[in-house]
C-alpha cells in the first residue's frame, strides 16, 4: 500500500510530447524543488552538482534522469528516471514521517548510511514500495545529491536490501 503521509506524484509523458519536452518539464520540477527551495537533510542543506551546465541545466539533473550504458560508454536518458523526479524532494523532506506512521501495510522509507570508497559517507533513502532510491553524500557542512533512480533490476534491489540490513 502506498504511503498516505507523503504526496508521491510522477510526471507522465503525454503521447504527443517529445523526449526533450518531457525532460524540460522534469527540469522545471527538479529546479523548483531542489535548487530554488532550500531543502535539508538532518538540518544541513542539500546541494546539487551544478557544473558543467548543459542545455541551461545543472549536471546533477542529468545524472538523475540518465543511466550509463557500459557498452556505449554514454549516459542514456531513461523515461522511468524522468517520471520519478518529483520523488526526490518528497522523500528527503518527508522521510521522518515514517517514524511515526502507524500504517502497518506501508513499507516505509528505509534510511541508512554506508561508506563509499572506504572514506566517503553516503546516505541512502529507499522507498521500497516504488523501488526508488535517493543517494546523498555527506560533505563538511552540507549534503550533495549524488543520484536518485528506480531500482529496476532484481539483483540491484537485493544488493540494496543487503546493504540496508548491514548498515541500518
Amino acid at each position: 500500500m502506498k504511503c498516505d503521509k507523503i504526496n508521491f506524484v510522477t510526471i507522465e509523458k503525454q503521447n504527443d510530447e517529445t523526449l526533450n519536452d518531457y525532460i524540460e518539464k522534469a527540469y522545471i520540477i527538479f529546479k523548483k524543488s531542489l535548487i530554488d527551495n532550500e531543502i535539508k537533510y538532518n538540518d544541513k542543506l542539500i546541494k546539487v552538482r551544478e557544473l558543467p551546465i548543459e542545455d541551461n541545466k545543472v549536471q546533477g539533473f542529468f545524472h538523475v534522469i540518465s543511466e550509463k550504458d557500459k557498452t556505449l560508454g554514454l549516459r542514456l536518458y531513461k523515461e522511468d528516471r524522468i517520471k520519478y523526479v518529483p520523488y526526490i524532494a518528497e522523500i528527503i523532506k518527508n522521510y521522518n514521517k515514517c517514524k511515526t506512521c502507524s500504517n502497518k501495510t506501508c513499507l516505509k522509507i528505509k534510511i541508512w548510511s554506508a561508506p563509499y570508497k572506504g572514506k566517503i559517507e553516503r546516505i541512502k533513502l529507499y522507498y521500497e514500495q516504488d523501488n526508488y532510491i535517493v543517494i546523498l553524500e555527506k560533505r563538511s557542512n552540507y549534503y550533495q545529491l549524488v543520484s536518485a533512480y528506480v531500482v529496476d533490476r532484481k539483483d540491484r534491489k537485493e544488493d540494496i536490501l543487503k546493504e540496508y540490513n548491514k548498515y541500518k
